[in-house]
C-alpha cells in the first residue's frame, strides 16, 4: 500500500523551501525532494509550480492571520501595547533566524509581486486579511486616547504594517535588527497620543 500525502505536509515544506529560497531560485525537482512525493502526487494536488505558491502564501497567511489573532486576544496588553509588543516578537523572530527568511508575503510580493497577477492577487489578500486584525486593536487604541485619531484606524494599520515590511529590506542586507528597533521606536512616538 502506498503511502498517502498530507497536503498540508507539503505547502509546509513549501512554505520552508519559498521562504529561504524565493520563487525564482526554486523548481519543481526541487520541491519534490523537499516534499518526499513523486511528480505525480505532487500534479494531484497542484496544477502548476504558480498554484503551488499561491496554495502555500494562501496556507502562511490563514496560519498568519490565526496566530496574530490569538496573540492580541490573549494579551492583557493595552491596545498600543499590544501592537509594540507584536512587532518586537516579530523583530525577536527573525533575529532568531538570522535574518535568513522574513515574511513570506514580504519575500514574494517583492520579487514577484509585478510578474504574476493570480500570485499577486493571493498576496495582496493575504496582507489586508492581517491588516483587518491590525485595524481593530488600532481602533480600540483610539477608542481609549491612546493612539492617535488624525488618521483613520485602517490608514495606522496600513502604515504600521507597510514600514514594518520596509524594514524587512533593510535587515536582510544589513542582517541587523537594528533598522527594525529604530522603526519601533519612532513608529510608536508617532503614533501615540
Amino acid at each position: 500500500m502506498g503511502y498517502k500525502h498530507n497536503k498540508e505536509e507539503i505547502l509546509e515544506t513549501g512554505y520552508q523551501v519559498l521562504r529561504k529560497n524565493g520563487y525564482h531560485d526554486v523548481g519543481i525537482n526541487q520541491i519534490l525532494k523537499e516534499a518526499g512525493i513523486p511528480k505525480g502526487s505532487f500534479y494531484n494536488f497542484f496544477e502548476s509550480k504558480e498554484d503551488f505558491a499561491r496554495q502555500v502564501i494562501e496556507y502562511y497567511g490563514c496560519n498568519n492571520s490565526k496566530w496574530i489573532e490569538t496573540l492580541f486576544e490573549e494579551s492583557e496588553e493595552t491596545p498600543i501595547n499590544k501592537l509594540k509588543s507584536f512587532y518586537q516578537l516579530l523583530v525577536s523572530y527573525n533575529e532568531q533566524d538570522d535574518y535568513n527568511g522574513g515574511c513570506l508575503v514580504n519575500t514574494m510580493s517583492n520579487e514577484i509581486g509585478r510578474n504574476s497577477d493570480v500570485l499577486a492577487k493571493e498576496l495582496n489578500q493575504q496582507f489586508i486579511g492581517w491588516l483587518t486584525i491590525i485595524e481593530e486593536v488600532v481602533s480600540e487604541g483610539q477608542k481609549l486616547g491612546e493612539i492617535t485619531t488624525v488618521y483613520t484606524a485602517l490608514e495606522i494599520a496600513e502604515y504600521l504594517h507597510s514600514g514594518f515590511f520596509g524594514t524587512f529590506s533593510r535587515m536582510k542586507v544589513t542582517r541587523s535588527r537594528i533598522y527594525m528597533d529604530i522603526w519601533i521606536k519612532m513608529t510608536f512616538d508617532f503614533i501615540k497620543v
